[in-house]
């Protein structure tokens, strides 16, 4: 620690009783964000549960309704329609109710679509249980941008694409557990509504995550007012030291002091001075349509990728149960349990795939892959590795698996690296737009192709055939994917090279600048002492 000038003691001895107050860490900048990003993942395990409850229960839907598979897709496609006009307005309402009251609110709606889908299953009305799926979509992507919405918060310029991949992937348990105990419950109980209740029971642990996330919130919403408490006190004590520095100095000029221990003793004495940058705004999943023409051709085509990913890989799998059921002769609850496996391995996967994709930056070549990888695993599907459960059909739902963690890791959270930061609402609002389109033209589509080439030349049903022909759909919707990504590539290596940045944000630091006693004495520049603080003011 330097010691004070004689001339300058009584000064340093004063004016070190100001010193700048220590701040209240908000639980933002501590370890215990980690624990509010495993509520916020929570917050969703109980809808991921229950958006797989038809995939779960498909060949007992189809024979209990007696529809075909476009009636039975269609439960898919009524969840995704209204999300292709909310995000033109879901960021608006929750800046005007708040993230907080946004969980509670749309948890509560997704709970009574999913009673009104208990309700359609006890009764066997197939449009009580669309109904109730509208419901449950409506409630379910609201809530997923007010999970968004605090934890672009919680870690913001920092992990920010490991948060994000985690909160995409980790979910998926949900649809693993509903996957693997769903047919099981329906085999014991040989009723529809009794899975779909165990559906209510997670969305109740859910909630109670929610409340737990929000409680976190709040009080690091607290202790960042009690921080700026503090910092304006402080404000109030540097004013005072800026008045007695600036009379230092004009006593010292008066007296035109050539003090010796001046020359050698470059302290600090003066007041510190806060600059804090500005925070940005948070970012809403909300679309301004005046800032759609700003957005780069990088970023449409970027979008592009995001609306084909998702499709490759959620309403492929809606079908999964019945498919191994029919090209691999496994029974509901075999399926069941195989199908666990793409959703555990995109958890896992993700944290590794985002800590990479931070590190080391080259997303657009990392996007190539991941669409190399769907290629790779639609067309294992083509091949009947056998005709009951084994091993073989591991490999390719494990890459697939590992598609998505790709997909959670690298593909969205490249968003924000295209767009400028006061774009990123839009970007976001629009993203969500394509991937529900996606999801709602997708599985009528191949509901369509399934219904179409489920009869061989004989005029005999074959549901074998018409998952085969879904297949070939399938690998063409993945060879204009990796094209896409290819052209993504060039586009990007040929304009700013913003998918070659590393993604790990920087914490911001406020400046803090100190008035030097050689800025007394006319020292030079470049012997003035600068001092920076990061946001908990430590050096």
């Amino acid at each position: 620690m330097l010691r004070s000038s004689s001339f300058l003691g009584g000064y340093s001895r004063s004016l070190s009783k100001n010193k700048l107050r220590p701040r209240v860490l908000s639980y933002r900048h501590t370890k215990l964000r980690y624990l509010a990003l495993f509520f916020a993942c929570m917050i969703m395990i109980g809808d991921a549960y229950c958006f797989d409850n038809p995939m779960a229960l498909q060949s007992e839907i189809k024979d209990k309704y007696e529809v075909d598979q476009f009636k039975f897709n269609l439960l898919y496609t009524v969840y995704s329609l209204p999300n292709i006009i909310l995000p033109f307005f879901g960021g608006v309402l929750i800046d005007k109710i708040g993230a907080r009251t946004a969980i509670l609110l749309f948890s509560s709606i997704i709970m009574i679509g999913q009673l009104v889908c208990v309700w359609g299953a006890s009764n066997l009305s197939y449009w009580t249980l669309i109904t109730g799926r509208v419901i449950f979509g409506m409630g379910s992507e609201s809530l997923n941008v007010s999970q968004n919405s605090i934890m672009a918060i919680w870690f913001k310029d920092q992990e920010m694409s490991l948060a994000i991949g985690l909160c995409i992937s980790i979910p998926k348990i949900g649809n693993a557990l509903n996957s693997l105990l769903s047919p099981q419950i329906y085999s014991k109980y040989q009723s529809l509504a009794a899975p779909m209740m165990v559906g209510v029971g997670t969305l109740i642990f859910s909630f109670i995550c929610g409340i737990a996330l929000i409680y976190m919130d709040y009080k690091s919403e607290q202790r960042e007012k009690q921080n700026q408490m503090l910092l304006n006190k402080n404000d109030e004590n540097h004013r005072s030291q800026s008045e007695l520095s600036a009379s230092v100095k004009q006593s010292v000029k008066d007296e035109d002091c050539d003090s010796p221990d001046l020359g050698r003793s470059p302290e600090i004495f003066a007041t510190p001075q806060h600059h804090e940058e500005p925070e940005e705004h948070e970012a809403k999943e909300e679309i301004n349509f005046k800032d759609i023409a700003k957005l780069s051709g990088t970023f449409w085509i970027l979008i592009i990728i995001c609306m084909l990913t998702e499709a490759l890989f959620v309403p492929f799998l809606d079908n999964g149960n019945e498919l191994l059921q029919e090209r691999f002769g496994m029974t509901a609850e075999q399926a069941g349990l195989f199908l666990i496996i793409p959703y555990l391995v995109a958890s896992g996967s993700t944290p590794f795939i985002g800590n990479m994709a931070d590190k080391f930056g080259r997303r657009s070549l990392l996007i190539i892959v991941t669409s190399f990888i769907f290629l790779i695993t639609h067309i294992l599907f083509i091949f009947r590795m056998c005709t009951s459960a084994c091993f073989l059909i591991t490999l390719p739902l494990t890459i697939l698996g590992l598609c998505f963690g790709f997909y959670a890791s690298v593909v969205i959270p490249s968003v924000p690296f295209v767009v400028k930061s006061n774009l990123v609402g839009t970007a976001f609002g629009l993203t969500g737009v394509f991937q529900n389109t996606a999801l709602a033209l997708f599985p009528m589509i191949t509901g369509m192709i399934f219904n179409q080439f489920k009869y061989d030349e004989h005029g005999e049903e074959n549901e074998e055939r018409g998952y085969v022909y879904q297949s070939f759909f399938f690998i063409g919707m993945s060879v204009l994917l990796v094209i896409i990504a290819i052209l993504l590539m060039f586009v990007d290596k040929n304009g700013e090279r913003k998918l070659s940045q590393k993604g790990r944000g920087i914490p911001k630091k406020n400046k803090v600048d100190y008035l030097s006693v050689h800025e007394v004495t006319d020292i030079p520049e470049d012997k003035k002492i600068r001092i920076d603080y990061d946001t908990d003011h430590r050096i």
